[in-house]
């Protein structure tokens, strides 16, 4: 399957939500024909084959919207939801329980714009379960097509665990050995030079032990523009927030933003899905950004925001941490 092909039907679907979304809202048949089967056969499962999709799997009293299946197993459960449901703690507890039940130990959860994937049986809190998540209409379609490559259908039938496709970024030493030099994009891509005495990692290389503070003077750099100090490790979340707001790819037609459950990322105002207000905020521009998180969290929430907003994490630049 060309990357091309799964991002040129993620676009199409944008538009279908829409333009269809009074039609598609609130009709889980609607939401399922229009928008959930045709990125499932993107992703290589044909959902008229019941030797590739057995559609209302019944397990118990219960019936599951969708099974994978690999060499006539099941691998994954979908559970589908009506286009503009929220897909909150309960809704994710409920369709693990599902699986687990059938002994499934994969489980992905959607509303046909929202996508979430988790690991049924591991014995973690429930965002430490989830393996991806991507968002039709705010993420970048590229960046949602490498998130969704972990339902791709070969990926489920290796037998390891799923993961997202990985993008690689060609580094080059610099001869500036004080700041890394103006990146020129390419593939749509935002690529950054590290300069060549070591100064500069990129961000996936940034290691945050738990209650570890930032080093002295450490630095944030992006492209086009100058480094950013960060003092406490909020300060990197909130550098990430700022850059994809000045760059526009966040903005507030596309708030709330969030990961899972109804606790808020960035939002037009600094209240949850909850009507709570949010208990550590920053204000970037006319948007509000959610700050309370511990450092380890701070860092999966800032790569995950480069990524649903199609900027790869290592053409990021960051000064390590003393080793």
């Amino acid at each position: 399957m060309a990357l091309d092909d799964l991002k040129a039907t993620i676009e199409t679907l944008r538009e279908r939500i829409k333009e269809h979304n009074k039609y598609l809202e609130g009709n889980e048949t609607r939401t399922r024909q229009v928008l959930i089967d045709p990125m499932l056969r993107a992703l290589g499962w044909n959902v008229e084959d019941p030797n590739s999709v057995e559609l209302e799997y019944k397990v118990k009293k219960e019936w599951l919207d969708y099974v994978l299946m690999g060499s006539d197993e099941p691998i994954a459960v979908i559970e589908a939801k009506v286009l503009g449901t929220l897909l909150d703690e309960q809704a994710t507890k409920q369709a693990l329980n599902y699986a687990n039940m059938a002994g499934i130990p994969y489980m992905a959860l959607t509303n046909g714009d929202h996508w979430q994937m988790l690991e049924v049986f591991k014995k973690a809190p429930i965002e430490d379960r989830v393996l991806m998540e991507f968002q039709l209409t705010q993420g970048e379609p590229y960046a949602c097509a490498l998130q969704a490559l972990g339902l791709w259908r070969p990926n489920l039938a290796s037998g390891e665990p799923p993961k997202e496709a990985a993008t690689p970024v060609m580094i080059k030493p610099s001869h500036d050995d004080s700041v890394p030099p103006t990146p020129k994009p390419s593939s749509g891509k935002e690529v950054v030079k590290p300069s060549k005495n070591g100064d500069w990692v990129p961000l996936t290389s940034l290691k945050i032990k738990k209650k570890e503070k930032p080093s002295p003077n450490a630095k944030i750099k992006f492209p086009d523009s100058r480094p950013k100090l960060i003092k406490d490790w909020v300060d990197l979340l909130a550098s990430v927030a700022e850059h994809l707001i000045e760059t526009k790819k966040i903005s507030a037609q596309n708030c709330p933003v969030h990961k899972a459950g109804k606790r808020y990322l960035v939002h037009t105002e600094p209240i949850h899905a909850t009507g709570r207000e949010f208990d550590g905020k920053r204000k970037i521009g006319d948007l509000w950004l959610h700050t309370n998180y511990k450092a380890t969290d701070i860092y999966k929430n800032s790569y995950w925001l480069l990524e649903n907003f199609g900027i790869d994490p290592s053409t990021i630049l960051v000064t390590p941490n003393p080793s």
